[in-house]
C-alpha cells in the first residue's frame, strides 16, 4: 500500500469512529494531516471550532504550517497542557489533545479525561505510546484505541525509513580532580561526585530526595567524560549531517555547534539546517516533536531518562523516507542508575536495533 491509500485509511477509520477515541500514527506518517483531513470530512462546518491542546510551541506551529499546506482553515482555541485548567470549559466542535502521551498523571490527564467524557468529538492523538500511558488514558477518558499504526508498521509498509540504535557507553573519570560547588567549592573527581549525589538521594525524602535526584541527573548529562565521548564521534565523522540533543543550553555550548532552543530569538538556524545550508545542530528542549528535518540520517542523543515514549519523538526526527536507514548514538555512562534509565526507555524497541559499543 502505498502512503496515500494508508493515509485515506486511518481517515476513514476517524471519520467512522465519529472522531471520538485514542490514536497511535506512528511518527513522521503524517498524523496532524489526517487529523485535519478527518475533521474535514467528518464536519459539517467550513470552519469548524477545534480547541487544540499541545505541550510545546513547537506542535502548536506545526499543526499552523499543516493547516496552510493542505488548504484547511478551521478555526482554533489553543491551549497549552499547563492551562487546561482554565480552559476546561471551553466550548467547541472538536477537541484533539495532541503528543497525549506527554499529559501530566496527576493533575493534567484528569481534566482532559473530563473534557473527553463531556463532549462528543475527541481525539489523544500520538505516535507514542507505552503501555502505561495508553492504559491511563484509556482509564480517565473512558475511550478506545480506534487507530493503532505503529512505527514497525510504519517501517514495514515503507512509509518511513528503519533504524539502528548503537550505545555509546562510557566511564566516569575517577582519576583525575575537579573543583565543584558555587559558592561553596570542594574537589573530588566525577566518579566521587556521583556517587555522594547518590547518598543524598538515598538518606533524603520528600521534596528533599527530588531535589537531589534532579541534582543527580543535572550532573550526569553535563559531565566532561559524557563531552569527551560525544566529541571524539564528531571528531571521527566530520561530513556526517547530524542533530544533537542536549540537556541544558550551558552544556550544549561546549560543543561549539549552532543551536536552538527556547532561548533564541528566532528559528533561524533551525530552519538554516532544514534547508541544509548548515549540517550539524545542537537542540536544547526543542524540535524533539512536531518539527521535520529532511535528510538527516544521524541523531545524537546525550541526555538519556526512562522516558520511552520521548526517545521515540526523537528518533523520528531521522525517519522521513527521503533516507534509507537511520544511525541513533545514545551516549550513556556505565552507572548503574542510568543503565537502568536506558533499558527502561528502550523497552519497546525492538531489541534487534540495538547495539552496544
Amino acid at each position: 500500500m502505498t502512503k496515500d491509500e494508508i493515509q485515506k485509511g486511518i481517515i476513514n477509520t476517524i471519520v467512522n469512529a465519529n472522531c471520538k477515541g485514542i490514536v497511535l500514527s506512528s511518527v513522521r506518517s503524517g498524523k496532524t494531516r489526517m487529523i485535519l483531513e478527518s475533521i474535514r470530512k467528518h464536519s459539517l462546518e467550513d470552519a469548524p471550532l477545534i480547541f487544540l491542546a499541545y505541550p510545546n510551541i513547537d506542535i502548536k506551529n506545526s499543526w499552523e504550517k499543516e493547516c496552510e499546506l493542505i488548504d484547511y482553515h478551521p478555526e482554533f482555541i489553543f491551549s497549552t497542557f499547563m492551562s487546561l485548567e482554565k480552559m476546561k470549559s471551553v466550548k467547541a466542535s472538536y477537541y484533539i489533545f495532541d503528543e497525549a502521551h506527554l499529559l501530566g498523571e496527576e493533575n493534567q490527564l484528569p481534566i482532559a479525561g473530563e473534557i473527553a467524557k463531556n463532549n462528543k468529538h475527541v481525539i489523544f492523538a500520538s505516535g507514542t505510546y507505552n503501555q502505561e500511558t495508553l492504559s491511563n488514558i484509556k482509564l480517565y477518558s473512558g475511550m478506545k484505541m480506534i487507530v493503532n499504526y505503529s512505527t514497525e508498521q510504519a517501517i514495514e509498509d515503507g512509509i518511513v525509513s528503519d533504524f539502528s540504535i548503537f550505545v555509546h557507553q562510557y566511564d566516569l573519570d575517577s582519576s583525575s580532580i575537579v573543583e565543584y560547588g558555587k559558592t561553596k567549592k570542594w574537589k573530588s573527581t566525577e566518579k566521587k561526585e556521583c556517587n555522594r549525589l547518590g547518598n543524598r538521594i538515598i538518606n533524603t525524602n520528600g521534596q528533599q530526595k527530588m531535589f537531589a535526584a534532579l541534582e543527580r541527573m543535572r550532573f550526569i548529562n553535563s559531565t566532561d567524560s559524557l563531552f569527551n565521548a560525544v566529541s571524539n564521534w564528531i571528531k571521527s565523522n566530520p561530513n556526517e549531517r547530524f542533530i544533537l540533543f542536549s540537556s541544558s543550553e550551558k552544556t550544549g555550548e561546549k560543543y561549539k555547534l549552532p543551536m536552538f532552543n527556547s532561548k533564541s530569538k528566532d528559528d533561524s538556524v533551525l530552519k538554516s539546517f532544514q534547508d541544509g545550508d548548515i549540517n550539524k545542530l545542537c537542540l536544547i528542549k526543542k524540535a524533539s516533536a512536531g518539527v521535520t528535518f529532511p535528510n538527516l540520517s544521524n541523531i545524537l542523543i546525550t541526555a538519556i531518562n526512562s522516558n520511552g515514549e520521548n526517545l521515540e519523538q526523537m528518533i523520528g526526527r531521522s525517519l522521513l523516507d527521503d533516507t534509507e536507514h537511520s544511525n541513533i548514538h545514545i551516549f550513556v555512562s556505565n552507572e548503574t542508575f542510568q543503565q537502568n534509565w536506558l533499558k527502561k526507555s528502550l523497552e519497546s524497541i525492538n531489541k534487534n536495533k540495538i547495539k552496544y559499543l
